[in-house]
């Protein structure tokens, strides 16, 4: 279920932003540095509302939530097709988007799955995001065939009612916010009744003070935020900027295609090196294929060159997701796992938000994207930094009754 959402939901959005960069400029008139601006205002929107949403999954049943956020990301598709201004643009993208859409898949799925999981909370976590690789890897042909046939517009009111009557009965139907619901433990173990004079472990619930002044926290905000920061530019731009170096719209398409491919393959690999092993090496290959992979896209012009670039670049920043949840989890626990997620969320956005609108400012400049993939590539270095504020484990607290 949590790989479906995170398919129709932002997956799809975030796969499918660069398809409609170019369209939606021509029809409000806008550059390429105006419309990046919106798709940024919706990360500063996440960002600036990050803490309370991972206060209100933290506390909160998270079903009923879940459900507001399915409905308010279809009210945002529906509002989206029917922008005609650029100021539009950037209120239904921060109110609906930057409000629903991504706290539905970036706050409450993975709190659902950390409250579920313990043993094999990293594969978990990685199969969840595999959904929105694959929306990365079936939707931009799907989005470009669909443009074609029926407009921009035409294509969000499809992805909207997709939402509607896919999303919203799993989320209705399916979704327990703990598994004492059901009677059971993580895991799906039987749950087990306390006896007086028990030793049980149970998770720290971190005051805000205490989780400011861990240098995990901060690596965690520096990994990730740069990571987010150069993925989502180039995610939204890399289309553009295939087309625009004479790689026709098809072929760009299944470039994106497989560069999300590798993204799906290699997020179950990060789950199982997260449960097995010192989580700074899942870390360390990550940002090293990232790294490879934007070196290469400089370097290499190419159709085939380009493609084996971006998949190599694909499979690295499949660890994204898993990695910076799992990480959360690890070193912060389940009750407090909404909060300090979504106060890292609103640490990093100084970094993470910058990018769409940087790639779309040197474009407009100077009619190319190279200087910006060059920043990112220094970018990807400095990430390797968090590095060094990283615990491989974090011990289980333990408590008498």
């Amino acid at each position: 279920m949590g790989f479906a959402i995170g398919l129709l939901t932002s997956g799809l959005h975030s796969y499918t932003r660069g398809i409609f960069l170019k369209p939606i400029a021509e029809s409000l008139d806008a550059s390429r540095l105006e419309v990046s601006l919106g798709f940024t205002l919706t990360a500063a929107v996440v960002a600036v509302t990050g803490p309370l949403a991972g206060y209100l999954v933290d506390r909160l049943n998270l079903r009923r939530l879940m459900v507001g956020f399915v409905l308010w990301t279809v009210a945002g598709y529906m509002c989206l097709a029917m922008v005609g201004s650029k100021w539009q643009l950037y209120v239904v993208l921060g109110l609906f988007f930057g409000l629903g859409t991504f706290h539905l898949s970036g706050a409450a799925v993975p709190k659902l799955i950390v409250n579920w999981f313990e043993r094999q909370r990293g594969l978990a976590l990685s199969i969840v995001a595999m959904g929105a690789s694959v929306a990365g890897a079936l939707a931009p042909p799907l989005a470009i065939a669909l443009i074609e046939a029926i407009g921009w517009r035409g294509t969000l009111v499809v992805f909207g009612a997709a939402t509607l009557l896919v999303v919203l009965p799993m989320v209705a139907v399916w979704v327990r916010s703990v598994p004492s619901e059901l009677g059971l433990e993580p895991d799906g173990d039987a749950l087990l009744v306390q006896v007086p004079g028990d030793v049980v472990k149970v998770d720290k619930r971190w005051r805000r003070g205490e989780y400011l002044k861990a240098p995990a926290f901060w690596g965690i905000v520096l990994i990730f935020g740069l990571m987010g920061c150069n993925f989502s530019a180039i995610s939204l731009h890399l289309f553009a900027h295939l087309t625009d170096i004479g790689i026709e719209a098809a072929p760009a398409s299944i470039i994106l295609s497989a560069m999300a491919t590798l993204a799906v393959v290699s997020k179950p690999v990060f789950g199982r090196l997260l449960d097995r092993f010192d989580s700074r090496i899942s870390v360390a290959i990550s940002l090293s294929a990232q790294i490879l992979g934007i070196a290469l896209l400089l370097t290499l012009s190419s159709y085939w060159a380009l493609l084996g670039a971006l998949v190599i670049f694909g499979a690295g920043y499949g660890g994204m997701v898993p990695l910076r949840n799992a990480l959360t989890a690890q070193h912060f626990g389940r009750l407090s796992f909404g909060e300090v997620a979504g106060a890292g969320r609103a640490a990093s956005a100084p970094l993470s938000m910058l990018g769409m609108p940087f790639a779309g400012w040197i474009f407009d400049r100077y009619q190319s994207y190279e200087i910006a993939f060059s920043v990112f590539l220094a970018l990807y270095v400095v990430a390797c930094l968090g590095m060094l504020m990283l615990r491989p484990r974090v011990a289980s607290t333990t408590t008498a009754e």
